[in-house]
């Protein structure tokens, strides 16, 4: 297994509205986190700010531009890519010297979970979007692919970066545009140094929610219509019983 080495920033928070109480509780309402790493794998290294873990934009260290994770974000404000770059070398240089200082120590590498589902209920023949979500995994190294009855899925195909959370572990969303057919079986095939099998399968198969049958329709009619006779004779005894009631107190 190849070694890595991973070097991993995390400024938190760098913009918050604080709410101070007594015994010393902040209660933080919202946070703007700038997320860096270097590493010596592909992808080498990311720069992303994020709002209440929402991204905002990140840079793209290739290209060298910044990528705004909604077009609107783009038009309200700026950001040169040439500072994120700028930070990334310092990242590169300080990893260096952390690796010989470690003794080329490899970084621990811990598992991804990996979930499936659909954006949208499933509908037989209707558009719909699967998602395979990979979290909890360390280091930003992961390959995910779609595959469907056992073939590479290519068109229609997206994913995200990784995204950092709190504890120092990463996530990744990775998106299929699909029209479900009954017996169709689509497999997420995530391979990951944390996983001991590589690659690790997700299969995931749609299943259109279960029309109520006929029998059931009536049963549940029935036991309506049942319930407010029921109602309707209680409230005549009630009424019977209230004016016997009042009669006899005159």
């Amino acid at each position: 297994m190849a070694q890595r080495w991973h070097c991993s920033l995390f400024y938190l928070p760098l913009l918050c509205v604080l709410c101070l109480h007594s015994g010393q509780a902040v209660k933080v309402e919202n946070v703007l986190t700038q997320s860096n790493f270097y590493q010596t794998e592909e992808p080498t290294g990311e720069y992303m700010f994020q709002f209440d873990e929402d991204e905002i934009f990140y840079v793209d260290l290739d290209k060298k531009e910044t990528k705004w994770r909604l077009p609107q974000f783009g038009e309200v404000s700026t950001f040169e890519a040439a500072g994120a770059l700028q930070n990334i070398g310092i990242m590169k240089q300080n990893l260096n010297i952390m690796i010989k200082r470690s003794n080329h120590s490899a970084a621990v590498s811990v598992r991804p979970e990996i979930l499936t589902f659909t954006e949208n209920p499933v509908v037989f023949g209707e558009p719909n979007t699967l998602i395979c979500y990979t979290s909890k995994f360390f280091p930003p190294v992961i390959g995910i692919e779609w595959l469907k009855n056992g073939q590479p899925v290519a068109a229609g195909v997206s994913s995200t970066d990784y995204y950092p959370a709190s504890d120092g572990s990463f996530s990744r969303f990775l998106y299929a545009a699909i029209i479900p057919e009954q017996d169709d079986v689509y497999t997420c095939s995530v391979t990951h140094d944390g996983l001991k099998t590589n690659p690790t399968y997700k299969t995931w198969s749609p299943e259109a929610p279960a029309p109520y049958s006929e029998m059931y329709e009536n049963v549940i009619c029935g036991l309506g219509l049942a319930v407010g006779i029921l109602g309707i004779i209680i409230g005549i005894v009630l009424i019977f019983k209230a004016i016997k009631n009042q009669r006899r107190a005159y």
